[in-house]
């Protein structure tokens, strides 16, 4: 017997026009990674800076700081004023936003406490000692005195954070927001996409499992209502990642 099929859902009705929204959001985030990705990390800055770096004290980690910095032109800025601006609408409409407090509060503290063990382990594998600290690979600070160790490790680990609150906005806060009264829950598969694509060069386990964590973060940014508590975890795995390298 002859089996038939149809390939869709049957209920779904195509939109016969592009709609304004949309259209920047899917159009505008493809647009804005790629300028990220070409002229707002460390080796656009390095390569811009040249020489120079090396006449100026601590001029290594310049490119980092011109870098996390940088970044938040198209990962949070533009965003901010495409939002404010062209789709006139409220940034806590886009996560920012406290939202469910509680809920968010103790979703960080399990999943920080259930991922510390991994990390143990994982910062113990040769791919992650020599990625992280960033740093590290181009500035050797363990000649320099304690205070101003620590002075400067503050320093970057909070240019880090800001950087950290830049790339969660764009992920869990412009894109997830904007695109979920078109795809509903789908949106958290939509913005994982490019999400784990941004991760390519990393070590293959951070690579792949930034799949799932992209996954986790968008519902857990439709539950809360927030992005808060996706960049607050993220900058605690991060900044713990660093620390237990530097150990």
């Amino acid at each position: 017997m002859r089996r038939s099929f149809s390939i869709g859902n049957p209920i779904f009705q195509p939109r016969q026009t592009f709609e304004l929204k949309p259209t920047v959001l899917l159009l505008g985030s493809a647009i804005l990674l790629t300028i990220y990705r070409y002229y707002g990390r460390r080796p656009f800055f390095r390569g811009l800076l040249g020489e120079h770096l090396l006449h100026i004290p601590f001029g290594s980690l310049i490119p980092f700081f011109a870098w996390y910095l940088v970044a938040s032109v198209p990962l949070l800025l533009i965003p901010m004023i495409l939002i404010r601006w062209l789709f006139r609408e409220r940034l806590s409409m886009y996560g920012m936003q406290l939202g469910d407090i509680r809920w968010g509060l103790r979703f960080v503290a399990i999943a920080y406490i259930l991922m510390l063990p991994v990390l143990l382990i994982v910062a113990q594998l040769p791919s992650f000692q020599h990625k992280y600290p960033l740093f590290q690979r181009y500035y050797d600070m363990s000649q320099l005195p304690s205070e101003t160790r620590y002075l400067l490790l503050v320093a970057y680990e909070l240019a880090y954070g800001f950087y950290f609150i830049s790339w969660e906005f764009f992920f869990r806060g412009f894109m997830l927001y904007g695109l979920e009264p078109y795809f509903g829950n789908y949106t958290v598969f939509i913005q994982t996409i490019p999400f784990a694509i941004m991760h390519y060069g990393k070590p293959f386990p951070e690579a792949m499992g930034a799949v799932f964590t992209g996954v986790l973060l968008g519902f857990v940014g439709l539950r809360t209502r927030s992005f808060w508590y996706a960049f607050l975890i993220h900058w605690l795995v991060a900044l713990t990642m660093d620390l237990i390298a530097l150990g």
